[in-house]
């Protein structure tokens, strides 16, 4: 069973985009996946001409880049993209706006992964700070793997450990799904974490009651679902009170955490992640990558959990 066939990395020769393409390399299966890695170039424009004296405004045209310049970066991506495993990997170049380019290769392949960097040059810069992060994470029809640089690579490092920010919602199969398939071939511990709201009290009253327990025998009731023989650890269950983004990220840096793994369709805050502040909070300050899976999105072969 092959949870990832086609995985696409955007590639921009920074540090952060190196770790990313050896995270894919890692979530690769040699002779069975596919590893395409795209590198976008901003597009180059020249003014019209003639320019008339007294002209208010001036378009500018758009001009494709020669034919050596792309020949010539593929080589430079074959170089510094080199996987140290038997891997089936192609490499290209486009022109344009990054996040288009991204999402047109992802349909174009059919990837069922997009793996990449936060911190690049140009614009793969503001990933994470505006309306390229919305198209990509918001219109990509597989899940995206994200991850910020790091002060020195981790390129030997393993992933040990994966938390899963979970609900009780029906729209979050496919990220448990995931989850449990990653920490499967990876050998892996797996965490779910679910977040309960903080309690609301008005005027000396709780507005909000809240039962623990509740919450708790539904995470065991998942739990259960996810053991079995083709796990090396037992599946792991924590449960937390407070703001989501801020729960993560304090029980990712407490267990020191691999990977992330969440979804972006709950009932309560985790549903809302990819929709303002908190996807923003997570994806940024999260010492490790973040994989988001839409709850909607259909992982390759990836049978339902539990018997």
């Amino acid at each position: 069973m092959i949870l990832f066939r086609t995985i696409l990395v955007a590639a921009d020769f920074s540090e952060s985009s190196r770790e990313a393409f050896w995270v894919a390399c890692s979530l690769a299966s040699e002779d069975k996946t596919r590893v395409f890695v795209l590198h976008v170039m901003e597009p180059r424009s020249v003014h019209e001409t003639p320019v008339y004296v007294g002209q208010q405004t001036v378009r500018h045209l758009r001009v494709a880049k020669d034919p050596p310049e792309h020949v010539s970066l593929k080589e430079r991506l074959r170089e510094v993209y080199a996987p140290d495993q038997p891997l089936d990997v192609e490499y290209q170049t486009k022109e344009g706006d990054a996040a288009e380019e991204i999402l047109r290769s992802c349909e174009e392949i059919r990837s069922d992964l997009i793996v990449m960097g936060t911190h690049g040059r140009k614009g793969l810069s503001r990933l994470l700070a505006g309306s390229m992060a919305e198209a990509v994470l918001r219109k990509a029809p597989c899940p995206v793997l994200a991850l910020r640089s790091h002060e020195t690579p981790r390129r030997d490092e393993p992933i040990r450990l994966i938390l899963h920010p979970t609900g009780f919602s029906e729209g979050l199969e496919a990220p448990l799904q995931v989850a449990r398939l990653l920490a499967r071939d990876q050998g892996a511990r797996l965490i779910l974490l679910h977040v309960t709201p903080p309690e609301v009290v008005l005027e000396g009253t709780i507005a909000v009651g809240i039962d623990p327990r509740a919450d708790r025998n539904s995470l065991e009731v998942i739990r259960e679902r996810l053991e079995g023989p083709d796990l090396k650890y037992p599946v792991e269950v924590r449960l937390a009170r407070g703001w989501p983004a801020t729960e993560i990220l304090r029980v990712a840096e407490e267990v020191k955490c691999g990977l992330i793994v969440m979804g972006t369709h709950g009932r309560t805050g985790l549903g809302r992640l990819l929709m303002g502040s908190e996807a923003e909070t997570v994806l940024r300050r999260a010492g490790c990558p973040v994989l988001v899976v839409k709850g909607h999105v259909p992982v390759a072969e990836a049978a339902p959990v539990g018997p």
